[in-house]
Parts: structure tokens; sequence; C-alpha cells
């Protein structure tokens, strides 16, 4: 009996999804979507958590997207948070996020390396 099959990527895709939840962004709730510590570029699993956050982005009056990048282990931490503050702000707006209410901020202070994500009254 032969069963239908979904291409590998999909099936990749579908399967680490089906156990995740739905991720909050509220007034208050930022929410924080890590990187490895010398990537810039957006995984699929992080292009997923975007797509699943942004109904809820859609509906915000404003966002902040802070790219954080700790200067004590990369050299351009401006730069690399910025870059991945940029790359997260180019997907939502692939996603239908206006690209004028979205405010782009970085740190390199915290030991981070991230993009918070909160959204403004």
């Amino acid at each position: 009996m032969d069963t239908p099959t979904q291409p590998p990527a999909v099936v990749a895709a579908t399967s680490w999804s089906k156990g995740l939840e739905v991720p909050v962004v509220a007034v208050g709730k930022p929410y924080l979507l890590k990187f490895e510590k010398m990537s810039a570029k957006l995984t699929p699993q992080q292009e997923e958590i975007l797509t699943l956050l942004a109904p809820q982005l859609k509906d915000a009056k404003s966002i902040i997207l802070r790219g954080y990048c700790s200067k004590r282990d990369i050299g351009n931490a401006k730069d690399s948070a910025l870059a991945r503050a940029i790359n997260v702000e180019k997907f939502l707006v692939s996603q239908g996020i206006v690209d004028q209410k979205m405010n782009l901020r970085y740190n390199t202070d915290d030991a981070e390396h991230a993009v918070e994500l909160e959204i403004g009254g």
C-alpha cells in the first residue's frame, strides 16, 4: 500500500512545530528570539515562531525590535545586533506587518544574542 509522503523539509518543519506552543508578545511582555552567537540569519524555526507571532504584531500600534549582541563576545557587536533586528524586520514585513510601525534598537552590554520583540501601547 502506497502512502503519500511530504518532502523532507516540510516533514521536518511540520514535526518540529507540532510541539510548539504559540508564543505570546504583548504590551509589557516582550518576546526574546534567541540567535547563535555568530549568526544574524534567521533559522527555519525562528521564521516559524515569527509567523506564529505575526497576527499578534499586526494589531500593535508600534513594535520595538531590539537586537542583542554581547560586545565581550563579538568585535562588531553593534553591527551584529542591528543585523539581527533588520533580518527580523524584513521577515515581519514579508508577513504583512507595516515597517513604519517598527523601530530598531540595539544592546551590546547584556550577554545576549537575540532580538527582543516588544509591543508599544
